[in-house]
């Protein structure tokens, strides 16, 4: 009986997921281009670590276009524009890599069983020598322990034991708010996926740290999610209770649900895989991308800001409270947490959750996916009108990258990126937003992605303005896509090659194509190449549509048996919101009987060499 029960949700689930697909929903895009590292004009630099690593991290540098990189028992600064490097051996394998605040220092750890720290100097690249680590950086290279500077002090959420059962978010006794270790630990029913600073806000007493949290679900009926993704706050200013109860634990933290999903349509993302906080001139505004999974290989991104998350810590309800809140309420970020009333610390001893869940922008996804992501990043772009847009970087499975416009509450798939030869794990992605330069790690190179490398796009003031990248623009005097500044145009919300009209325009087709002499009777085809994911393309004879056979990347126009009846002009034609393009031109013409091969072993080899398209 149980299994007819999971059969039939499976089957339910399959259909109601393709008939969703067949309405046309966001699911249904695709990236509009694709951008190859093969591409003639190169958008990114590599630069090899040498062997394989277990584990990546990436940190700026101290200058544009420098990355610290930690790697299994190596701290390497490379120099891209410089193509140098500096490095030096460490006594265990990187995990956790920090700029300290206040000094021009690095805090270095890893692990080589057992966890360990150095400081290093960021002038010199000198190592101090390592020193335990046990809560600030994990056992093994495998668990994932966020950590965050806030000022002078350090957060974070690594396993105390290498047998597990302790992993809470800590601070540190590095400053002047002193150490606090909290008292709601178990390894078995928590991940940390990601911590986060409100602050600074104007009255800095109310500053929180934000952690988000994946928990095992303790429903275990088969329907129910394994985990739960939940938001949790502390307050900065948190001393700990008095001597007696809480002392040197959080007397401010609460738990709240993410809430990721499309309701009316009972599709739910519960499986947190990753978080990037996007901040704005005023706190509340900030936002939170979060990434989930679900268990059918889809991914989706809700959105959610740090004014709504406060808001559900300040004022739902407490979940499972019958009885009267005390005052001050639980979770408050007061002068002295020492001096809390009994009954307070008493309910802060809890696992105090709220009923209401933190629910996302727009009370629904941004974005749902069939595709398998795993790393986010998000930037704020001023384009040339002085509109700030928003623009996401997704990380797939196999190591192609999606360059994802946020647009009105929707979303666009600018380019796909695929900056490596073969299918590879991404281990970390870094955003410098000054440069505008994203770097991206796997386990033997790290790349630097030019964000403003815009030519790939197209040689047409209309390829330009259709790729709505607000980091590029057609700049009208050199007649090129280039990076967007106040000399160039465009369209980013519409994408509309309007923008374009009266401009003048590189020829990038000639006008009458070289002709091409085809065997009589032998079969031949003509190729015309997809740039747009979101174009209808189509062959045209003297005028006349023929149709497409679509490739992956190709428009294919196949004639089985030439005659004199198929002598003229072929041209390929692409058709995107309005506007048409010429993209191939061809004249044919026959050259009389067929020569060498006979006329049906020609057309095989032709009909094989169009099958190889397919594969």
């Amino acid at each position: 009986m149980e299994i007819k029960k999971k059969t039939s949700f499976v089957l339910f689930y399959l259909c109601w997921f393709l008939s969703w697909v067949a309405k046309g929903f966001d699911l249904a895009q695709k990236p509009r281009i694709t951008l190859n590292a093969e591409d003639e004009i190169p958008f990114f630099r590599k630069y090899s670590l040498g062997g394989h690593h277990s584990r990546v991290e990436l940190l700026q540098g101290p200058s544009n276009s420098t990355v610290y990189v930690g790697v299994d028992g190596e701290l390497i600064l490379i120099d891209f524009k410089a193509h140098k490097r500096t490095q030096i051996a460490l006594k265990y394998n990187v995990t956790l890599l920090h700029r300290h605040p206040k000094a021009q220092s690095l805090l270095v750890c890893g692990t080589n069983g057992e966890p360990l720290c150095s400081t290093v100097s960021m002038d010199v690249m000198n190592s101090s020598a390592p020193v335990s680590a046990k809560g600030i950086a994990p056992f093994g290279v495998d668990e994932q322990a966020p950590s965050l500077f806030i000022e002078d002090e350090l957060y974070t959420t690594a396993n105390y034991e290498k047998s597990g059962g302790r992993i809470g978010i800590r601070r540190w006794n590095v400053g002047l708010m002193g150490g606090i270790w909290s008292n709601q630990e178990n390894t078995h029913d928590l991940r940390y996926v990601a911590l986060a600073w409100s602050g600074p806000r104007e009255d800095q007493l109310q500053d929180k740290v934000y952690a988000f949290v994946l928990e095992k679900n303790r429903d275990a009926s088969w329907a129910a999610e394994l985990w739960i993704p939940l938001v949790t706050q502390i307050c900065k200013m948190d001393r700990g209770g008095p001597k007696n109860c809480l002392q040197k634990s959080w007397t401010s933290h609460l738990r709240a649900r993410l809430s990721c999903g499309v309701p009316d349509r009972k599709l739910y993302f519960s499986r947190l895989v990753d978080v990037t906080i996007l901040h704005a001139e005023r706190w509340n505004e900030s936002r939170v991308y979060a990434l989930f999974n679900d268990g059918w290989n889809m991914s989706a991104v809700c959105i959610y800001t740090l004014g709504d998350i406060d808001r559900v810590f300040a004022t739902s309800s407490f979940k499972g409270l019958s009885g009267q809140v005390p005052d001050p309420r639980p979770g408050m970020c007061v002068t002295d947490s020492t001096k809390l009333p009994r009954d307070v610390l008493k309910m802060m001893m809890e696992r105090l959750e709220m009923e209401e869940w933190v629910k996302p922008v727009g009370d629904r996804p941004l974005i749902i996916s069939r595709h398998q992501y795993t790393h986010i990043e998000a930037d704020s772009v001023m384009a040339v009108d002085g509109t700030q847009h928003r623009v996401l970087f997704l990380a797939l499975e196999d190591g192609r990258i999606h360059k994802v416009l946020e647009a009105m509450g929707r979303f666009f798939i600018i380019a796909e990126l695929k900056l490596f030869q073969q299918k590879t794990v991404i281990h970390n992605m870094l955003l410098q937003n000054e440069t505008k330069k994203l770097y991206v790690s796997n386990s033997t190179e790290v790349l630097e992605v030019d964000l403003h490398a815009c030519k790939n796009y197209g040689t047409q003031c209309e390829d330009c303005i259709q790729a709505r990248d607000p980091y590029c623009g057609w700049d009208t005097a050199l007649m090129t896509c280039t990076a967007a500044s106040s000399g160039t145009i465009q369209d980013v919300k519409h994408g509309h090659f309007r923008s374009c009209r009266g401009l003048a325009q590189s020829s990038a087709l000639h006008a009458s194509p070289l002709v091409t002499e085809v065997p009589l009777k032998a079969a031949h085809f003509l190729n015309c190449p997809m740039r747009s994911g979101h174009a209808k393309y189509n062959w045209y004879y003297n005028d006349h549509p023929q149709g497409c056979v679509h490739t992956e990347k190709d428009c294919l126009l196949l004639i089985k048996t030439m005659g004199p009846e198929h002598d003229g002009k072929y041209e390929c034609k692409a058709s995107e919101g309005g506007y048409e393009k010429t993209v191939s031109l061809a004249q044919l013409r026959t050259a009389g009987k067929a020569a060498g091969l006979a006329p049906p072993l020609a057309g095989a080899v032709c009909l094989l060499s169009c099958f190889t398209f397919f594969l």
